[in-house]
């Protein structure tokens, strides 16, 4: 009967603190939430080209811009000319990289309208 008693006890323990230890984490993550997340940085969209390398948008100060991340760094590819809307229809990262010609901006050139690229 002693070590039924005793079975229990602990069981009551544990489940215990596991409970004090989900309410903290609910706690702690509600308070340190705003801190996390950026005040005048945005993240609008992204896109996993590799196992360690995104293309991301980022918004800043009312500016998009296309940006590339690997493990070694992070550089901006483009500045958006037309914000982008998430949740639009045909106005994602997807759909814009496609008008995006990555062979001007790789040689400097931005992105050239109207024009082939040589």
């Amino acid at each position: 009967m002693e070590s039924v008693l005793s079975i229990a006890l602990t069981l009551v323990g544990i489940i215990a603190v596991l409970a004090l230890t989900y309410f903290a984490s609910k706690w702690y993550a509600g308070r340190m939430g705003p801190m996390v997340m950026g005040k005048h940085i945005k993240v609008v969209d992204r896109l996993v080209v590799g196992k360690a390398a995104s293309i991301l948008i980022i918004e800043l100060a009312g500016d998009q811009y296309l940006v590339g991340v690997t493990e070694q760094g992070f550089s901006i590819l483009k500045e958006l000319d037309e914000p982008i809307v998430p949740g639009e229809t045909g106005r994602g990262l997807a759909s814009n990289l496609r008008r995006i010609d990555f062979r001007d901006i790789l040689l400097g050139r931005g992105n050239r309208k109207g024009g082939d690229p040589q």
